[in-house]
């Protein structure tokens, strides 16, 4: 079950790298949570819930940036529990601030379906570029 499990979750990534967001729909259980760690100030961190809250916070993100590359580089098996160890490199569209932001998370498959997805990401890094003025957009190192 555990390979399975890895398995599902690869896809998830291979689609979200493919932009293909609605064919990820189907990977997720009807009990779907996504828990999305970060300050106030973000406006995406919070909990998402099934198809809907999936669709909710990528209407928000799509709003504010564009994820440039998201390199998933390894895959923990923890059984049921996938951990998935990552860096992306994005851009802000309101400022062109660009940021790279280290990221883990922790996906829960069951019956071979994504039923919970925690997202822990350096959002200091993110809040930053978010915040900064058109002025001072600079890409980061």
């Amino acid at each position: 079950m555990s390979a399975q499990s890895v398995e599902v979750v690869r896809r998830f990534f291979q689609l979200f790298e493919e932009g293909r967001l609605a064919d990820i729909e189907p990977l997720l259980a009807p009990d779907f949570e996504w828990v999305y760690h970060g300050p106030a100030s973000l406006p995406w961190a919070g909990t998402y819930r099934g198809v809907e809250g999936f669709r909710a916070f990528f209407g928000i993100v799509r709003e504010l940036i564009e994820v440039q590359e998201c390199d998933a580089y390894d895959y923990l098996d923890a059984g049921d529990r996938v951990v998935v160890l990552g860096v992306s490199r994005t851009r802000v569209l309101a400022n062109d601030a660009r940021y790279e932001a280290q990221w883990m998370n922790v996906f829960t498959v069951r019956d071979g379906l994504i039923s919970r997805y925690l997202d822990l990401y350096d959002t200091a890094r993110v809040v930053e570029a978010l915040e900064r003025g058109p002025q001072e957009g600079t890409p980061a190192p």
